[in-house]
């Protein structure tokens, strides 16, 4: 007979693996409608066990949603952070912009879940706090590719507007009509480029007042 312990340990990695296959599978729900129009019953059908199962490991669809997002957020800044490591203070807004296409390119699922929510998800309290921790992890890991910039020159700002441009980048040609996905990854990095090469412009233009918030 096994011991209490082993026993133990056996049941908290089943649980762990089931509640791995609920994200999974809401994951994928969320990555195919609008966080609005997903009901816990399509995510219980998709992991193929009762929906009454879900809320043995989540409260609520909002619990859930934020532990996928949180989860592939965290891994997400993990694998950038290890492709930014080394890397040289003009090497870094180049190495970013390369990684955060190609990781959003591989990883539809996640890409779906975050854009579709970002236009129609509405969350609060703690669920909007958790998010929001992983959130300005982002942020501050953009902050790193703008080192040698103009005292005046609002750094988050920038890293604003530098997830915007990358955002819109994948939205308007991650499905471009009649080409493969390595084509279109191919192209998105083109673009990307290009908007490296606008920031190096804009940041070389000391006194520019557009660099900081205005007064």
């Amino acid at each position: 007979m096994a011991p209490k312990s082993t026993l133990s340990r056996l049941k908290q990695q089943e649980r762990e693996t089931r509640k791995d296959l609920i994200i999974d599978a809401a994951k994928t729900v969320f990555g195919t409608k609008t966080y609005d129009k997903v009901s816990m019953q399509e995510i219980a059908n998709a992991a193929g066990i009762a929906k009454s199962s879900i809320y043995t490991y989540f409260k609520n669809q909002e619990a859930l949603f934020v532990e996928a997002a949180y989860r592939d957020t965290k891994r997400f800044i993990s694998e950038l952070e290890t492709h930014l490591e080394g890397k040289g203070d003009s090497e870094k807004l180049d190495a970013l912009i390369t990684h955060f296409l190609e990781y959003n390119t591989r990883n539809e699922v996640y890409w779906q879940m975050i854009t579709r929510f970002s236009l129609h998800g509405k969350i609060g309290g703690e669920s909007a706090r958790k998010l929001d921790v992983v959130a300005r992890r982002f942020m501050d890991l953009l902050d790193l590719v703008f080192v040698d910039i103009p005292e005046e020159a609002d750094k988050r700002l920038l890293s604003h507007s530098l997830f915007a441009a990358l955002s819109g980048i994948l939205i308007a040609f991650r499905k471009y009509p009649g080409r493969s996905e390595t084509e279109s990854l191919e192209h998105m990095q083109r673009v990307g480029r290009l908007i490296r090469d606008m920031f190096d412009v804009y940041l070389n233009r000391p006194g520019d007042a557009m660099l900081s918030e205005p007064t």
